[in-house]
């Protein structure tokens, strides 16, 4: 009789949507993201107790340096908002059928009245665990959103676990 072995990795992919101020979508995208190596250790760390769950947010920035695991903050950081997690469902995996689980995590930056464009081009999340400072929990890089001050933004992850 064979072990049974168990290979899932983290992963996750972004959508965004922007929306202008009469609510119509202007535009959407989906794009895969990088799971940072701090982020695999706050994970850790919340999961057997070294740190206590806090704040969850979504960050937004302008530079389209590409994203590793050794990223610990957005290069060009420019808004934040806190995140709420919608849904956290089970699903069976593409490959293998095992369950996956998959968590939308989302936040929405609102529209901000007037002022300069800000050309978007990084989101993540960020995990504040309580008494800490945040971590990059994954950082993804996207051909630019020119985010205008009548435009509200909707970040979607949804991170599989």
């Amino acid at each position: 009789m064979s072990a049974l072995r168990e290979v899932n990795g983290l992963a996750g992919v972004l959508g965004i949507v922007v929306r202008d101020q009469d609510g119509r979508i202007v535009e959407e995208r989906r794009v895969n993201n990088l799971i940072t190596t701090a982020g695999r250790r706050v994970l850790a760390q919340l999961m057997t107790g070294v740190v206590s769950p806090g704040l969850l947010q979504i960050a937004v920035g302008g530079s389209g340096e590409v994203a590793t695991p050794e990223d610990v903050q957005l290069y060009k950081p420019l808004d934040v908002a806190d995140a709420k997690v919608p849904s956290l469902d089970t699903t069976p995996d593409g490959n293998s059928g095992l369950p996956r689980v998959l968590a939308a995590v989302q936040a929405t930056l609102p529209a901000r009245g007037g002022g300069e464009v800000q050309e978007l081009q990084e989101a993540g999340i960020l995990i504040t665990p309580s008494n800490q400072l945040p971590v990059l929990y994954n950082r993804v890089t996207f051909p630019p959103i020119n985010r205008s001050g009548n435009l509200e933004l909707t970040l979607t992850w949804e991170v599989i676990f």
